[in-house]
């Protein structure tokens, strides 16, 4: 990125011009290939974060909704333990033998 120092009375006017077109023209395509090669990198970068983990996809969503199935379940179902009854002798533990 060296910039040309010239003084307009070293050059004629048309090739003034011509170099300063030139210029122009050169920092327009360096600044469009700066953009387009930014905008190519975080469409890569976008696609490569997002495109690793499909292969893990159906495992994943598997797994998920096994999981959700036996949360839900789980929730749901009557909880197994006895009514207390009244006047019911309570049973000793056993003695090891």
């Amino acid at each position: 990125m060296m910039g040309m120092m010239l003084h307009s009375s070293d050059v004629d006017p048309d090739q003034l011009q011509r170099l300063v077109a030139e210029q122009i023209a050169q920092d327009q395509a360096r600044g469009f290939r700066r953009y387009f090669l930014t905008r190519l990198a975080l469409v890569a970068a976008v696609v490569w974060l997002f495109s690793w983990p499909i292969h893990l996809l159906p495992h994943t969503v598997l797994w998920s909704l096994a999981a959700s199935a036996v949360f839900g379940i789980g929730l749901m179902s009557p909880s197994r333990t006895h009514r207390a009854t009244r006047n019911r002798t309570p049973t000793r533990p056993r003695s090891a033998r």
